[in-house]
This record gives C-alpha cells, sequence and structure tokens, in this order.
C-alpha cells in the first residue's frame, strides 16, 4: 500500500495527532491589483502563485478552542484534516510546498481529496445520510438506495485517506485522536495499519437509539469502524448508553457501562462532555471593541427586551419551529408589540437553500403583519458575525433561545450562563420544541436564576 509523501518530520515521538475533517487553517489565494499579475496569477501547470495559509471558518470551532485550551499539556499536537477548498488542479511539486508550509508554520498536515470525493463524503453521505440519522431522523430515500451505496463508497475511500496519512506521520508514542462522524471508520483502519496504536475516537453530535441507527445499510461496517478505537467518548450518558445497546443487539457484543467487549481485548467508552474556553470568553468580554459595539447596540434597541438566536440553518436545530413560535407569543400576547425583538443569526449548511426558503416565509409573514417604521419584530442574519458581536449580543440579551430538536452539545447555553454569571443575569430556553408561551407574564423579569 502506497502513502502520501511528505517533508520529513522531527524526530521525536509522544505527539497527539488530532484528526478532524477540516484543519483550522485554510488556502486563501489572493487576486493582485496589478493588472500585469493578475493576468499571470497561476503558473502554467494551474498552480497559484500568490497564496497565504488563512484561519478556516468551517470545522468544529468548538474543538479547535478545546484543543487550544490544552495545549500547554501536550508535548506537541499535529492537526491532520483536509484545507476545505478544492485542490484538483494543483501539482504534486505545489501539493509538497504546501504540506512544507502547513506542517513548519502550522503543526498541520492535509489531506488531499478530489472534488467527487468531498462531495460523495460530505455533502451526500455525511450531512444528507447520516446527520439525520444520528440525530433521531428517519431516512426518506429522495433519490434511491443506490445515491446511498455510491456516496458510501466515497465516504470509505475518504476515511481510507486519512488512515494512510495518519499511518505516515505516525510515530511510537503517538496518540491518534479522532474526531466526528466525518470519520467513524478511521479507527479500525488505522489499527489495521499500526495494530499498536493508541487510538482515541470522539463523537460530538448525538448517537441515536438502536431501532433509528439499524435504517443504515452499513450499520455493522460504521460499528466495526468505531470499535477499531481502544476509547470512545461520547457528549452524554444517553448517547453512550445507545451505542452499547446497539453494538450488543446488532453485533452481539457483550458490554458493561464501561466498555466492549472484543475477542481478544475490550474497548473502553466514557462520557466525556465539551466545554467552552472561560479565561477567552472573559478576555473577548472586556474588550473595548466589545464594549463599543454593546453600547451601540443598547442604543439601538433602547426600550425593548431582546431574544438572542445562533444556529445553523438545518431543519435539527429548531429555526423555522422558533420562528413559528414567536409568531404565536406576538398574535397571543400584542401587549409585547414593540417592546421585545428577537435576533436570529442563521449560519449556512448544505440544507440551507431549502431551509432559507421554509425560514425567510415565516420571518418576511411576522414582519410583514407586526412591522411598523419604528419596529421590526424580528432581525435575521442569514451569515456569521465577528465574535466580538456575538458576544456583544449575548451580553445585552435578556433571553437566549435554543430549540435543536436534538444536540450533541450546544456551546451557545454554556457561553450564555457564563455571560450572565459575569455581566447581568437572564432568561435561557434550552427547548426540544420552541413554546414561547412560557414568556407569557405581565412583564419580563429583569433577573432570574436559573
Amino acid at each position: 500500500m502506497s502513502f502520501p509523501s511528505f517533508p520529513p518530520l522531527p524526530t521525536t515521538s509522544g505527539r497527539v495527532l488530532v484528526a478532524s475533517l477540516f484543519l483550522p487553517n485554510t488556502l486563501d489565494f489572493h487576486v493582485p491589483a496589478n493588472s500585469k499579475q493578475r493576468s499571470a496569477a497561476c503558473t502554467p501547470q494551474g498552480d497559484p502563485l500568490f497564496w497565504n495559509i488563512e484561519p478556516s471558518a468551517l470545522g468544529n470551532i468548538g474543538l479547535q478552542n478545546a484543543v487550544n485550551s490544552v495545549a500547554h499539556r501536550m508535548s506537541k499536537r499535529l492537526w491532520i484534516g483536509t484545507l476545505g477548498s478544492s485542490t484538483d488542479s494543483f501539482s504534486e511539486d505545489f501539493k509538497f510546498r504546501l504540506q512544507e508550509k502547513l506542517l513548519g508554520e502550522f503543526d498541520s498536515v492535509t489531506v488531499f481529496l478530489t472534488d467527487d470525493e468531498s462531495d460523495g463524503h460530505y455533502q451526500q453521505f455525511c450531512k444528507q445520510i447520516l446527520w439525520g440519522n444520528f440525530h433521531f431522523q428517519m431516512l426518506d430515500y429522495p433519490s434511491g438506495k443506490g445515491y446511498e451505496e455510491l456516496s458510501w463508497r466515497q465516504y470509505v475511500a475518504v476515511n481510507q485517506k486519512f488512515a494512510n496519512t495518519i499511518a505516515s506521520v505516525h510515530k511510537l508514542g503517538d496518540v491518534v485522536w479522532i474526531n466526528d462522524y466525518h470519520l467513524m471508520l478511521v479507527p479500525a483502519m488505522v489499527r489495521q495499519l499500526i495494530p499498536t496504536a493508541m487510538i482515541g475516537f470522539f463523537l460530538h453530535i448525538p448517537f441515536p437509539s438502536s431501532e433509528i441507527f439499524r435504517c443504515l445499510h452499513v450499520r455493522k461496517q460504521i460499528l466495526e469502524g468505531m470499535l477499531g478505537a481502544d476509547l470512545i467518548g461520547f457528549q452524554t450518558y444517553s448517547y453512550l448508553r445507545h451505542f452499547l445497546k446497539t453494538c450488543t443487539r446488532l453485533l452481539a457484543l457483550e458490554s458493561t457501562p464501561k466498555g466492549i467487549q472484543l475477542d481478544n481485548t475490550v474497548v473502553s467508552v466514557g462520557i466525556f462532555p465539551i466545554g467552552i474556553n472561560m479565561v477567552t470568553l472573559n478576555e473577548k468580554r472586556y474588550n473595548p471593541e466589545v464594549n463599543e459595539i454593546i453600547k451601540s447596540l443598547k442604543e439601538q434597541y433602547c426600550g425593548k427586551a431582546i431574544i438572542i438566536g445562533r444556529d445553523k440553518n438545518d431543519a435539527i436545530k429548531g429555526v423555522r419551529q422558533k420562528m413559528l413560535s414567536f409568531e404565536r407569543f406576538l398574535t397571543n400576547h400584542p401587549e409585547w408589540l414593540g417592546k421585545v425583538v428577537l435576533i436570529q443569526v442563521a449560519l449556512s449548511t448544505s440544507e440551507a437553500i431549502e431551509n432559507e426558503s421554509n425560514v425567510s416565509d415565516v420571518i418576511g409573514r411576522i414582519n410583514s403583519k407586526f412591522e411598523t417604521i419604528e419596529y421590526t419584530p424580528v432581525i435575521y442574519l442569514h451569515q456569521d458575525i465577528s465574535f466580538s458581536h456575538y458576544v456583544a449580543l449575548l451580553t445585552i440579551a435578556d433571553v437566549c433561545l435554543i430549540t435543536s430538536l436534538r444536540d450533541g452539545m450546544n456551546l451557545t447555553s454554556h457561553e450564555y450562563g457564563k455571560r450572565t454569571k459575569t455581566y447581568r443575569l437572564g432568561f435561557m430556553f434550552d427547548l426540544e420544541f420552541s413554546l414561547l408561551e412560557l414568556m407569557v407574564a405581565s412583564e419580563l423579569p429583569s433577573e432570574l436564576t436559573l
């Protein structure tokens, strides 16, 4: 089996190899202002001449913050993942130079995927099949079972590329930490390549009940892939329990609350809920830039109660249900008109086009029904905002409304909870289904301890 070619690695061992679908950094292309340079922005081979490595907006920000918060406890960290952009046109020479820069300056190694692999693996299998199933949604096979089988082959191919890359950089004493549902086959693949490797796998999203998980036609392959790890981590006890029961029912394996018995080893399981970096959050909260934004927002929404929400714009996060509930609340309690504003930040996803239409219809109806020259009930931002603006919104909000139907671990609630302790108290509704009737009161109290 041939492995990718990489620049020479340091001889030290005892590193933590963090594998996730996306690296914390990505490739940024510069367009020169000079017309002559612009016309020659690429080499004859199609490689970019003007480029740099910049922080990426993709990937699991919670994971990145968690890793950075414990970096001082690691002898060395090496991050393995994709750049999140097309690399099909790059020559082998450019890929080598790119790897050299990532390894030398960012302690990262990229996995190069073709456009077809990236689309089949992420957009099709991960987002259209796994995401819904793992969030307790039944598959409806809109494109037929063949669609799932084709995307499954791409999922296997991408996982194998990750395993090969890990094997290429692995040294004796390294700990391999594989993250999330994009890479569930990698533990067993790495185990086959490096039998003595120390492998951990952490699932950031929920694990469904066995009745739902068994609807996947590749259910056994996924379980066997995860069981290649020495330790498997989950966000909550219920997700761990679902996994244990699924292994018992589908693979006929013996399990205890602490692990699963295989032929010649025991795979340990544990609950390791991810959190937030409170030191960084507090530092940002007292940044002069944040204070200026807070001052501006207070002036803009003076005299109004502020509800905030920040969710990915997919069906699982319940943004549409949140808007329908807010509409019902304003209809049933007109005394709140002009006194409450819902500010919703919707992060884009692969489902954005379909869900954007569904959400926008409801928001348009709310604003057309209740809006005046001086009052707009829903402020909808279909984009991410800077962290400074986000912290400012958390700080001034009277209510944080989270309406996910299922979640691995929603860190917005953690961040809002921390804000209530450092600034002032407020409401937080973390609901499976949004029912704003809970807010029925003669007036919104200014303080509430939860």
